[in-house]
């Protein structure tokens, strides 16, 4: 099989509006809980010409997978993010781990225990893209807000 990672949270729906302010970790996770993040038409499109041409587009996000997992896949299929292989989100035994080792241990769960290539990996931050099993091809998408290590 072969997939391709898309990296949410200012990948595929933006939280730009939200970073017009003072990050405050409380008052994102409120903010993003009301699944009110418009999508990025210009990853929509990609997104799409990526499943017309046949690829299994994980979703893979640091966001918690306990509280946010729901109005997340929503706001995604609000926004005309549809039919996905599947979103992947940081469960509990990751909290307190950096992105990149979190994102590469689910990149290493794809490739060797569910037999997936991945031929590229779309992010917003370099810890997307850095790490195990980033794939063929990397693609960094500007993000002038905020930036993850």
């Amino acid at each position: 099989y072969f997939q391709v990672q898309i990296n949410i949270s200012s990948d595929v729906v933006t939280c730009w509006y939200f970073y017009s302010r003072a990050y405050d970790p409380s008052a994102f996770k409120t903010w993003a809980s009301k699944g009110a993040c418009p999508g990025i038409p210009a990853v929509l499109e990609l997104f799409a010409t990526l499943q017309a041409k046949g690829f299994k587009v994980f979703l893979l996000s640091g966001r918690d997978e306990e509280t946010l997992a729901t109005c997340t896949s929503e706001n995604l299929e609000s926004e005309g993010f549809l039919g996905y292989e599947r979103l992947i989100m940081r469960s509990p035994e990751y909290r307190g781990q950096s992105s990149s080792v979190f994102k590469s241990a689910m990149r290493k769960r794809l490739v060797e225990e569910e037999g997936y290539r991945i031929r590229g990996n779309v992010g917003d931050q370099w810890s997307d893209l850095q790490g195990d099993y980033v794939g063929d091809r990397v693609f960094k998408i500007p993000n002038p807000m905020y930036y993850v290590p």
